[in-house]
């Protein structure tokens, strides 16, 4: 009994973990994606404009991101 307790409180602390993780990574590519967009782009606000190109581009990072994670 006592096993099946730990492995599914392991099991938890695991996705926990993933969680975390994952949620982190998309937020920094989030942060980073903004900042290139004013840094290189040629927004100077952030109107309809703007929020179009940031999500169509976030996709095209998650795309790049998984084409290269699966080519390792």
């Amino acid at each position: 009994m006592n096993l099946i307790i730990k492995n599914n409180m392991s099991e938890k602390l695991k996705n926990k973990i993933i969680g975390e993780t994952v949620d982190t990574i998309i937020d920094n590519i989030d942060e980073k994606l903004v900042d290139y967009m004013f840094d290189y782009g040629k927004y100077e606000e952030t109107n309809d404009e703007f929020f179009n190109d940031k999500e169509e581009m976030f996709v095209q990072v998650i795309k790049e991101l998984n084409n290269r994670i699966k080519s390792k």
